[in-house]
């Protein structure tokens, strides 16, 4: 019964030392251990910005609308198609894809006096956030 014992726990320990080898010397052990990274926009998580949010409304003064896109850790997403829509005024860009920040810049002009609701959707989605800006 010890030689069977004997053998067994050896048989135990080569295993586990090719096991150990292959996980440490087949690639990078992060590619193993890690889960795979979410790529999905996150409509809770991604926010919106403009600046300023008043100005005139004489058809040339622009506003600057940055959209960062994230997921649902909160890391920013690269190539993601991004459009926004003014309820007054227009939008310069039609659609735009995240940078390597997750980040895409619009601009909003208006020659019509009034307040913009400014509405951003990634994927066809709405985002939760939204921000005004007042045209004068």
């Amino acid at each position: 019964m010890d030689k069977r014992l004997f053998w067994m726990s050896v048989l135990f320990f080569v295993a586990f030392a090719l096991f150990t080898l292959y996980v440490f010397f087949t690639g990078p052990i992060n590619r193993i251990t890690r889960a795979a990274e979410d790529s999905t926009p996150s409509v809770q998580q991604s926010l919106i910005f403009a600046w300023p949010l008043e100005l005139e409304a004489n058809g040339t003064a622009e506003t600057e609308v940055t959209v960062f896109i994230r997921n649902t850790d909160n890391k920013a997403l690269a190539e993601q198609p991004v459009t926004i829509v003014s309820s007054v005024g227009t939008v310069k860009e039609s659609q735009m894809s995240t940078d390597s920040e997750g980040k895409a810049l619009f601009h909003v002009s208006s020659d019509t006096v009034g307040v913009a609701q400014i509405k951003a959707f990634v994927d066809n989605k709405k985002l939760l956030r939204k921000i005004t800006v007042q045209f004068k």
